[in-house]
């Protein structure tokens, strides 16, 4: 089955009904067909949840049919990771989570599973990481790159004290962030910090793990 917008629209409906057999049979039936999977993620999941964000915002949903949304995400995200094609380890280590008080941790699930498909060693320590326990983490794994997901804006300063405990202590550590939080003037802030990228897309971030590590 090749993707299109009507796929999309048909996941989204049963993702709405809370159609889960009907979900996980689109996701296999794309991932039988080879469809790339940076497609599935940004044209059917994180299109999907965007729209179910906007539904709810506008009281068109109820906060119980979006929860079922995304524990169905959630699902589908681990049917995508069963069966998507890995390449060779590249003896690199990531480090992903959810600054502070961020208790929306699909994006960030979503690309820590991409690492891995890409060949990474990828810890995922999920939402609500307070930053002295990030820092224990840090010290212990040693990781090539952390990757921080801030979607809510008011945890903007929390992703910046974040940015700040590690920066003083690796100043050299390599670190990504991603989310909505820091979108607009706080882009031109995360940019003066050396080696912090945000990262918006995956094609973005597939351009930053070649040209940063040269794979």
């Amino acid at each position: 089955m090749a993707f299109s917008e009507t796929v999309y629209l048909h996941y989204l409906s049963a993702l709405l009904e809370g159609d889960k057999n009907t979900c996980r049979s689109i996701i296999n039936n794309l991932m039988n067909e080879k469809t790339d999977v940076k497609i599935i993620y940004k044209d059917v999941i994180q299109k999907s949840m965007v729209r179910i964000g906007e539904l709810w915002d506008k009281c068109r949903i109820c906060i119980t049919t979006e929860h079922v949304a995304t524990e169905i995400t959630k699902e589908m995200l681990s049917v995508i990771k069963l069966h998507g094609n890995y390449i060779q380890p590249v003896n690199k280590t990531v480090l992903v989570t959810c600054v502070q008080k961020e208790f929306h941790e699909l994006g960030a699930r979503l690309i820590s599973d991409f690492f891995e498909m890409k060949g990474w060693n990828s810890i995922f320590a999920g939402a609500n990481t307070p930053p002295k326990e990030l820092m224990k983490f840090i010290s212990e794994k040693k990781p090539d790159l952390v990757g921080i997901s801030n979607n809510f804006y008011l945890n903007v300063i929390k992703l910046f004290e974040t940015i700040d405990m590690i920066k003083l202590k690796y100043p050299d550590q390599r670190i990504i962030i991603g989310g909505h939080g820091p979108e607009n003037c706080y882009v031109n802030v995360i940019a003066k910090y050396p080696d912090i990228t945000y990262i918006n897309t995956l094609e973005e971030l597939e351009n930053y793990i070649t040209e940063s590590f040269n794979i």
